[in-house]
């Protein structure tokens, strides 16, 4: 009986050590390509390539979007989401609106909770006028450069 409460104890130590292992090795950044102009946080942003880095800061998380052609630089106000599954890739998920596109939300590979922005009120305004027109919404998801 000794040798079974040893052999669980062991067990349950590696199985933890492994979690913790898994965790440490999730990405605090990732390089995107976005193929078209995009607003966040009341900022339109070009085309072109972008770095995204999660930090945390105190006990908050923190995103900066960075531009790598012109050195524009946000930290974006966030709050956490959480998906089932841990990410196998990283990626920005985009609202569209016509040809209008708006970031809202952050999702680094190998984490299992994402980063969603508010929406703006001139993303509100937007989607309002969308909908009264009848014109096709959705979402597009732009994945990282691995």
């Amino acid at each position: 009986m000794k040798h079974i409460v040893v052999a669980a104890a062991i067990l349950t130590v590696v199985a933890v050590a492994g979690l913790r292992t898994v965790n440490a090795q999730s990405a605090d950044f990732m390089t995107v390509t976005i193929p078209f102009d995009f607003e966040v946080s009341n900022r339109t942003f070009q085309a072109g390539d972008y770095r995204v880095k999660r930090s945390i800061e105190g006990s908050r998380v923190v995103i900066q979007l960075m531009s790598k052609f012109d050195d524009k630089s946000i930290y974006l106000p966030i709050h956490s989401v959480r998906s089932l599954e841990i990410q196998s890739t990283s990626k920005l998920i985009f609202n569209h609106y016509g040809d209008q596109f708006f970031l809202r939300q952050v999702w680094l590979a190998g984490r299992i909770d994402g980063q969603e922005l508010p929406k703006t009120k001139r993303e509100q305004t937007v989607q309002r006028n969308v909908a009264m027109n009848k014109r096709k919404a959705g979402i597009i998801e732009v994945a990282g450069n691995e």
